[in-house]
């Protein structure tokens, strides 16, 4: 058991999604007395085995001021991509108010890599800079978030995930599974650097933060033990669910393909995050995932992923993250690399392909 955790309380926003689901399994196996505050009674159905869910508004600093009282720990995970940027902010605002009237020992905060300028041409680390603005909403927020946190009067250790994987991972391993099973996906060529963190090891972060004796305000990059070749991720799904690899397209021409760059000045939800998010209060968060993951499948079997300029642009950075301060300060010790992480998504990428692949239907080359 991890020791300094077991028996304290600590509390989890965002554990009804992919990480917090993970983070909320692992504490409870180390003993620790979890509270999941979720939004929503479907996400709470979801909140692990062994875990108190919480069901309370991120906007309603009172009752998030009780839930959290007198905790020793608070993971904030909790980010709504079918909001806008100032609605996630105004509930972050709450959260670390609340934090503040209950006595939270001390705050993990998780951030993105994407923050920093020099992601993902350039290599990575935390004294790089975060000053440029513009980008995506989400990247806006967030570094909005970093700032407003290094103002509070609590502990607080800032995680700066990379791309995360594994299991369950909605864009990076499902994501690209349902493709494979599709239509294909498209990958630049050449090709560039994936700095991916499996979910687990993310966990393990997580937990040593959670942990560290003198923690002020610090600022972590947690990736993977070395970065690898977005085809081979790619290849390695295809290998387990028995699809052809990725469609190699050259890259000045996928880049002719494009178009202009988004506009990315207005910070409001998308249309389709504005109807997904309707979609969960009318249906309930699983029963509308379910309902768009069946009809995703159908429709969209013989369209290959292409992509857009977000990916793009991910697909051909060149840049490392580095994690030394991680492993010097925390004692990050990431153990899984590209393989591990592979034959740890091989059961669900198996039981994704039954769901998917009507029967007697073969998707193999």
């Amino acid at each position: 058991m991890n020791s300094h955790l077991a028996g304290k309380r600590v509390v989890v926003t965002g554990a009804s999604g992919f990480i917090g689901r993970r983070l909320v399994q692992r504490l409870v196996q180390d003993g620790a007395e979890v509270t999941a505050l979720v939004r929503s009674p479907s996400a709470a159905a979801s909140v692990p085995d062994g875990a108190r869910s919480g069901l309370v508004s991120l906007l309603d600093t009172a009752s998030l001021a009780r839930a959290m009282d007198r905790a020793d720990v608070l993971f904030h995970l909790a980010y709504d991509v079918r909001a806008s940027a100032d609605e996630n902010l105004r509930a972050f605002d709450a959260t670390i108010d609340a934090a503040i009237r209950a006595g939270i020992g001390r705050i993990v905060h998780t951030s993105s890599i994407v923050v920093q300028d020099d992601w993902p041409e350039r290599d990575c680390t935390e004294s790089g800079t975060t000053s440029t603005r513009g980008g995506s909403p989400y990247r806006q927020a967030k570094i909005a978030m970093e700032e407003r946190l290094a103002q509070v009067p609590l502990p607080a250790a800032i995680l700066r995930p990379t791309i995360v994987w594994g299991p369950g991972s909605a864009l990076w391993t499902d994501g690209f599974a349902r493709a494979l099973l599709g239509g294909g996906v498209v990958l630049p060529d050449p090709i560039g650097l994936c700095n991916g963190v499996f979910v687990d090891d993310l966990v393990q972060a997580f937990l040593l933060a959670a942990g560290l004796p003198d923690l002020t305000h610090e600022t972590f990059i947690i990736s993977g033990p070395q970065p690898f070749s977005w085809a081979v991720l790619v290849d390695g799904y295809a290998r387990i669910l028995e699809t052809p690899p990725a469609i190699r397209v050259p890259a000045d021409e996928i880049a002719r393909t494009l178009g202009p760059e988004p506009d990315e000045s207005d910070t409001r939800p998308s249309a389709a995050a504005r109807i997904s998010a309707l979609g969960r209060r009318v249906l309930g968060h699983r029963r509308f995932e379910t309902m768009v993951a069946a009809i995703r499948d159908r429709v969209g079997r013989q369209r290959a992923l292409y992509p857009n300029h977000h990916l793009f642009r991910e697909y051909m950075g060149h840049g490392t993250c580095h994690i030394d301060h991680a492993r010097n300060r925390l004692g990050y010790r990431p153990e899984y690399d590209l393989a591990r992480g592979l034959t740890a998504c091989e059961p669900h990428l198996r039981a994704l392909k039954r769901r998917v692949t009507p029967a007697g239907q073969s998707r193999s080359a």
